[in-house]
């Protein structure tokens, strides 16, 4: 059975490097570290879900959603936010701009895991309707 993809966008190559290891058994996981970069890493390695972080330099990550979620080719892919941000109103900026879910860090490994699970499940369901 072949893995789902997950693109990991955070500027922070720590976090990135620990949801990698915490996921590696369950998706085939890439990073970015900047939003011109994930535009790149998309086109080419079409991810099944992307987690991405708000505060990076150059494009937010709520302008690389906004962008995303605008375009017909990448419309449809899940997008969980992972912020260190926990203000709801940075939440509801997320949900309005089209994320899927928002996580904030810390984060938990199995609660990240469940929630990505849970969003290709919901994002199964809807193509189905």
């Amino acid at each position: 059975m072949h893995k789902k993809r997950l693109l990991v966008l955070d500027d922070e190559p720590h976090i990135a490097n620990l949801v990698k290891m915490s996921l590696k058994h369950k998706f085939d996981v890439e990073d970015a570290y900047s939003g011109e970069e994930a535009y790149e890493k998309i086109k080419v390695w079409r991810p099944d879900v992307i987690l991405l972080d708000i505060m990076m330099p150059g494009v937010d990550g709520f302008t690389v959603c906004k962008t995303l979620k605008e375009n017909p080719e990448t419309e449809d892919i899940p997008i969980i936010i992972l912020s260190a941000r926990t203000q709801m109103m940075d939440k509801f900026k997320a949900i309005d701009l089209g994320a899927d879910d928002y996580v904030t860090k810390p984060f938990d490994p199995l609660e990240l895991e469940n929630r990505i699970e849970s969003n290709l499940i919901l994002h199964k369901l809807e193509k189905q309707m």
